[in-house]
């Protein structure tokens, strides 16, 4: 799965460890005072064990058993319980900001603006709402990994694969992250891929089916959680409707339909706080304004570039840790690594975005002289 044929898997091999090491370089220098030698571990250990899985198990061997599904199910079921002993003060303001958000919401107070400076577009609030009436919405990530894990099954075809994935799944520390501090970055994006799988199997780009408005329903209103999901759906819609543009222009009137009559009502109630203060506002201040006219061309081409769901899922990935390592890289330049990084005045969780891109990319293929890739059917 590593060999120098293999692009798209060392580049998510190399995407993830480097995410992992900027964990683990923030907070051992944060709580242990180390620099350099933690995230040099982290990175070489990494490497060891994807070798040692890529050398030791068997090629193409596609024989699974029920065995395999326990380790995953047992760390269901672990996580599920853990997330009742999380204390409080470990959550940072993403998870205050959806139950104030919800809190307000709920008592007919305008939601946006407020102290807790809610970011996500309201059909994020929405999904968390249901775990939010039961007593804790931080279990919507819990939901966000059950998903994943879901996806990544599915998805394998070879143990090679499981196993690759299963790891660095485990190894990152994004994964422990996310739930800890109830972040609903890493669910967030594996909605819209779960989008992605449904669409692979369901959707004729040629034939305006039933799939067809339910999914262009479906991708307005998760559009309506973050302002990174236009990138992903832009992928999406120069991936699968490249040979029937009309169609594509169909599917894409539909599902912005959508998102603006789910932004319609926050407008009608308060215009001047939700276009000063609400996620518009919130969410582009990350990025200098120059990116919103360059990016969208290398969206174009790259989409247009895509010539299988391999590549992308790893395309969407790749252009996520960009916008996110640009936004990190401005803030240096203004205030500083210090204050960047260990004072948090950059939010490294935002590369969680791209973490289940990058992981669900990994395959294990052969490469043809002739043929290119060729998957394991």
């Amino acid at each position: 799965m590593f060999t120098k044929k293999h692009f798209i898997n060392i580049f998510s091999a190399a995407f993830l460890l480097f995410i992992g090491a900027l964990f683990v370089f923030k907070y051992s220098v944060r709580y242990g005072g180390l620099f350099v030698l933690p995230p040099v571990l982290f990175i070489t250990v990494g490497i060891l064990l994807l070798f040692f899985i890529d050398k030791k198990s068997e090629a193409y061997n596609t024989a699974f058993s029920a065995k395999q599904l326990l380790p995953v199910l047992g760390f269901l079921l672990l996580v599920t319980v853990s997330m009742a002993f999380i204390p409080q003060s470990t959550r940072v303001g993403r998870f205050p900001a959806v139950l104030e958000w919800l809190s307000n919401f709920q008592q007919g107070i305008f939601p946006y603006g407020t102290k807790a400076n809610p970011s996500g577009f309201p059909f994020l609030f929405f999904l968390a709402s249901p775990f939010y009436l039961i007593g804790d919405a931080g279990y919507l990530e819990v939901f966000g990994l059950f998903l994943f894990l879901i996806l990544l099954i599915k998805s394998v075809k070879t143990k090679k694969e499981y196993y690759v994935k299963m790891l660095l799944l485990l190894f990152l520390p994004t994964t422990f992250y996310e739930l800890a501090v109830r972040s609903e970055l890493f669910t967030n994006t594996v909605l819209i891929i779960s989008l992605f799988f449904l669409a692979e199997q369901k959707l004729n780009e040629q034939k305006k089916t039933i799939s067809f408005f339910v999914l262009a329903l479906m991708f307005g209103f998760f559009l309506s959680t973050r302002l990174i999901a236009f990138l992903w759906l832009a992928m999406f819609l120069l991936f699968f409707f490249r040979n029937n543009l009309k169609n594509g222009a169909v599917f894409l009137a539909i599902s912005l339909s959508v998102f603006l009559l789910s932004l319609l009502p926050f407008y009608l109630w308060n215009a001047e706080i939700f276009l000063n203060k609400g996620p518009f506002a919130v969410q582009t201040i990350y990025l200098p304004k120059w990116i919103f006219f360059i990016f969208p061309f290398f969206v174009l081409y790259i989409g247009w570039m895509i010539a299988d769901f391999q590549e992308l899922l790893f395309a969407s990935g790749v252009l996520t840790f960009l916008l996110v390592s640009i936004s990190m890289m401005i803030t240096i330049g203004d205030v500083g690594i210090s204050e960047a990084i260990f004072n948090s005045r950059f939010d490294i969780s935002y590369y969680a975005l791209s973490v289940p891109f990058f992981i669900l990319a990994l395959k294990e293929y052969k490469v043809d002289l002739f043929l290119g890739k060729v998957f394991i059917s």
